[in-house]
């Protein structure tokens, strides 16, 4: 059973095991505009960049015929596993660029032993 200082353990050496393996990207969220006074509608929609270090991984075992789901979402050939930290907000993310290529999350699962420290995802490429 996981103690209290188990998980401060856990939390304290994350940075160690993601030495050399994180890579910055560039989160696209939505920010809703403003509402026009006369009408009540939207003024229209912003985006609004933040750049995080993730783990980008590329999956391959698809190609050899073994299925893997992820948030209830079956992966695919070319599907990406993006590993975000916890301090990220992804609930307004429309996109994330990574080397001038857009990506789209299509699954979202929260992770950590204990106390979540990381968001699991899945995406996947729309340019």
């Amino acid at each position: 059973m996981l103690t209290e200082q188990d998980i401060e353990f856990i939390k304290s050496n994350r940075s160690e095991i993601l030495a050399n393996r994180t890579e910055p990207v560039t989160l696209i969220h939505i920010v809703p505009g403003a509402e026009d006074p006369w009408t009540g509608e939207s003024t229209g929609d912003t985006q609004s960049p933040e750049i995080v270090e993730v783990v980008w991984k590329e999956y391959s075992t698809v190609a050899n015929g073994d299925r893997d789901v992820i948030g209830g979402v079956e992966l695919m050939q070319n599907d990406i596993k993006v590993t975000i930290p916890s301090t990220a907000t992804l609930g307004d993310v429309e996109r994330i660029i990574r080397q001038g290529v857009a990506y789209e999350l299509i699954a979202i699962d929260e992770k950590g032993l204990g106390d979540p420290n990381r968001y699991e995802c899945v995406a996947r490429q729309v340019t």
